[in-house]
């Protein structure tokens, strides 16, 4: 039972954790989607067109995303960030 709350207590304080919220992109059920739909999602959220954000995110990978946050980290816009990662240009 102790090990059980444990756990529990450890995975509360993982998922809301302010530190790990305020740096990261995922949600708690964004380990069920796939690079595309966390890359078009991100794309959205800044404002773009869904079908602009599907032509810019077409191809997706994790790679592509971790190249994202290092371009956005960088200063650059998310869509630009898609379009250099993913090749396109």
């Amino acid at each position: 039972m102790k090990k059980l709350l444990g756990i529990l207590v450890l995975g509360i304080f993982i998922g809301y954790n302010p530190l790990s919220i305020k740096f990261s992109y995922a949600g708690l059920l964004d380990i069920f989607k796939n690079p595309l739909e966390i890359c078009m999602d991100r794309l959205e959220a800044s404002g773009l067109k869904s079908s602009y954000a599907a032509q810019d995110c077409s191809g997706s990978t994790r790679a592509t995303l971790k190249c994202m946050d290092r371009l956005e980290a960088s200063g650059l816009k998310p869509s630009y960030a898609a379009q250099d990662c993913t090749g396109k240009k």
